[in-house]
C-alpha cells in the first residue's frame, strides 16, 4: 500500500546541497560535495525552543524532500547533521534529520530537514 505525497507541481523549490564528503583537515573543516536537489519543499519559518525569557532558535526553516518528489532524493543519515545548503542565496546549516518511513512498507517517504 502506498501512502499519498504532494503533487510533484507542489515541488517546486531547489537548493544546493553542501554535504560532507570524506575526513576532516587539521582546522575541522570537511570537504564537500555539492549536489543540486529540485522539487523539494521550503518553508522558512522561525521554531523556538524554550519558554518566557529561556527561549532560543533552533531552526529557521524545515526543508522537505519526498522519494517519489524530489530529484535527485538525497540520502541522509545522522553524520550529515552540520552539513550546508544554500536556499535563494543563504547558506543554512542542517541542526536536524527526520526520516519519515511509509508504515506499510518501510521505505523512505520523505525527510524533514531543520536548518539554521
Amino acid at each position: 500500500m502506498k501512502i499519498s505525497t504532494i503533487p510533484k507541481d507542489m515541488g517546486n523549490q531547489s537548493i544546493i546541497l553542501h554535504l560532507k564528503d570524506g575526513a576532516p583537515d587539521k582546522w575541522h573543516k570537511y570537504p564537500t560535495k555539492d549536489v543540486i536537489v529540485d522539487r523539494c519543499v521550503v518553508q522558512p519559518q522561525i521554531i523556538y525552543s524554550g519558554d518566557s525569557n529561556n527561549r532560543k532558535i533552533i531552526a529557521n526553516a524545515i526543508v522537505y524532500f519526498y522519494a517519489d518528489i524530489t530529484m535527485p532524493m538525497p540520502e541522509l543519515t545522522r553524520e550529515d547533521v552540520g552539513s550546508t545548503l544554500t536556499f535563494e542565496d543563504k547558506e543554512y546549516t542542517i541542526t536536524q534529520i527526520i526520516d519519515n518511513r511509509n508504515p506499510f512498507s518501510n521505505e523512505l517517504w520523505s525527510y524533514e530537514v531543520e536548518v539554521l
